[in-house]
């Protein structure tokens, strides 16, 4: 087992490891991390926040209100660094939801 994560199993004999603190693929890659975790409730909501969250930092850089600027651009590394923080979190839950139990 990798130091650092712990494994889950399900009946049918599947496993899946979750690595422990910060997910760097969470944070840099988003919607495509859940295609690759196979968490299509989570594509959704990542790419609908992605788009709007863009569109408000580019709406605000082309009127040229550098304030609207920041405060999307604090918007977008805010929720980046939420999907790092939380995103083994999420797949742990995820796991647990769809049956999957800790192996010792």
């Amino acid at each position: 087992m990798k130091p650092g994560s712990t494994l889950y199993a399900d009946g049918a004999g599947r496993y899946a490891y979750v690595n422990a603190g910060f997910s760097w693929p969470a944070f840099f890659l988003g919607p495509l991390w859940a295609i690759a975790k196979r968490r299509w409730w989570w594509l959704l909501p990542m790419l609908c926040l992605d788009v709007m969250l863009s569109a408000c930092a580019e709406l605000a850089d082309i009127q040229g209100r550098e304030a609207a600027l920041l405060l999307a651009s604090s918007a977008q590394l805010s929720y980046l660094l939420l999907r790092g923080w939380y995103g083994n979190r999420w797949l742990e839950a995820s796991l647990m939801r769809q049956g999957y139990v800790r192996v010792a």
